[in-house]
Formats: C-alpha cells, structure tokens, sequence
C-alpha cells in the first residue's frame, strides 16, 4: 500500500540512508545517540526528499518519457500539490532543526539552496555537469555533518575532519550511479570519457576516501573496523567496473550506496551500541 501511495514514493526514502549514516558517523566519533539524533535524521530525511521533489519538478517534461510512472510525471500528483508537499516538508524540517541547533538549521537552509534549487533549477542546472553535481551532493551531506556536530558540541577540528571525510565518501563515490543511466544521460562521465576510461577513473576514486579515514583512525582507533569494511565493499564496486558497469549498473548503485553507508554504521554500532 506505501510504495503505490505517490506522497511516499515521491520522497525516494532510499537514498535517505545515506542521510541517516551521515548522523551516524558524525556521532559516533562524538561518542552521543540521543532523541536529537533522530530528530536530526527526520529533518535531513526531509530536506533530501524535499529536494528530490524539486528534482521531479523541473525534470517533469523529460521523466514523462524517461520515468512515467514518476509520481508527478504519471500525473497522480499535481504540480500545484507537489510544490505544497515540497513546502510542507522544508518547513517542518526547518523548524525542527532550528530548535536542535542555530548552526543545523543554517546548513540546512543552504542544503535546500545547493541541492535543491542550483542543483535542479534552469538557471543553474548542476546536475547537468559531471563533477560540479557530484560535489554538489558532497557539500549538502558535509554541511549536514556539520549541523549536527553543533547540536552536541562547537564545531573544530574534529568536526571539519569528519565533514571533510564525508564529502570526499560522497563525492569519490556517487560517480558510479551514472553508468545505470548511462543510455538516458544527457551528459555524464561515461559519455565524457568513454564507459571503460570512466570506469577506471571511478576506480581510482574509491581509495581517496582512505585518506581522511586513515587519518582519523590515528585519532580514534575504533574506526578501524569501518576502513576494512570499506575496503570490502569497494571491492565489488570495482570488480563491477571492471567487467561490465552499464549492465550491472542497478547491482552498482546498491554497491555504491553500501560503500557510502555500512562503515559508516560500522562506527556508530563500534563506538556507541556495543558498550552499552
């Protein structure tokens, strides 16, 4: 009954994981769970589908042959309605993270800023450059990381480190899902470089987020863990790349959305769950 309902469809509650490991890693190097993360997590669930609603909006006359069974493109939501939805939620959202944190709320304003309307609106269009839409979606999860670090503590070093890793995860990562889309791009890596030439470079992506992880490790031994798994899973992505990316592509995204997450979680469940 949920998944043929349009309002919950339309708020791709899948790539919200990524929001939720955002949280997680963020407060399991804090060492805090509390009401105020998952308050936290339901504001950046809600600002990510929000965001997503724009997508749909701006992009209603291409998904109407790419995606018609799309909650606006199929028509069984408005465009009027749509817009109210997408309202509704930036301002719950909004509102609830403003009473958590001044900082939380400022980067998720400039969340629906970025990765909302410059993301998505003609004017802007960055999900149309290869890089720019990456670092895009990169910034708007960092600033999250940061947002919530500030309900807890002052953001310093520790937190711009976690945000810094955040981004680059993001970043070196989201490069994948294009090969799964690959024969309906406009403009994307795989068409830049060529599959094969793409697929190498996002190869070689994955060990960067190695880097601020390692160096985190030296800081917090527990993280240990997460960088293995990571490791695991960035293993398949490769292997996946290395054969045959436009195929498996579906198969890839799943890696790729995992490789983003489960250390992630890794952490939170190392750090918080097993000593308590």
């Amino acid at each position: 009954m949920f998944r043929n309902n349009p309002y919950i469809s339309i708020l791709k509650l899948k790539g919200s994981v990524v929001d939720m490991s955002v949280v997680a890693v963020t407060c399991a190097v804090l060492g805090i769970w509390d009401y105020r993360a998952a308050v936290a997590i339901i504001s950046g669930i809600m600002i990510h589908s929000g965001c997503d609603i724009i997508n749909d909006i701006y992009d209603v006359e291409i998904d109407k042959i790419c995606k018609p069974n799309g909650a606006i493109s199929s028509g069984r939501i408005s465009m009027k309605n749509a817009w109210i939805y997408m309202l509704l939620l930036f301002s719950a959202a909004l509102i609830l993270s403003f009473s958590l944190s001044l900082i939380l709320f400022t980067c998720f304003l400039i969340y629906i800023i970025v990765g909302g309307v410059m993301y998505s609106h003609p004017s802007f269009r960055f999900k149309d450059i290869p890089g720019v839409a990456m670092a895009d979606m990169a910034l708007c999860f960092a600033l999250e990381s940061i947002g919530v670090w500030s309900i807890y503590s002052t953001v310093n070093e520790d937190a711009l480190m976690i945000a810094i890793y955040v981004f680059v995860l993001v970043f070196s990562l989201t490069f994948m899902k294009d090969f799964k889309d690959v024969a309906g791009d406009i403009n994307s890596l795989p068409l830049m470089l060529g599959i094969p030439r793409a697929a190498k470079v996002c190869s070689v992506l994955t060990i960067f987020p190695l880097i601020p992880l390692m160096y985190a490790i030296t800081k917090y031994h527990y993280l240990s863990l997460a960088a293995v798994i990571y490791a695991i899973l960035i293993a398949g992505c490769i292997k996946i790349l290395v054969n045959d990316p436009v195929t498996d592509g579906n198969r890839l995204k799943n890696r790729m959305i995992m490789a983003l997450t489960v250390p992630n979680f890794a952490m939170l469940f190392v750090k918080v769950v097993l000593p308590l």
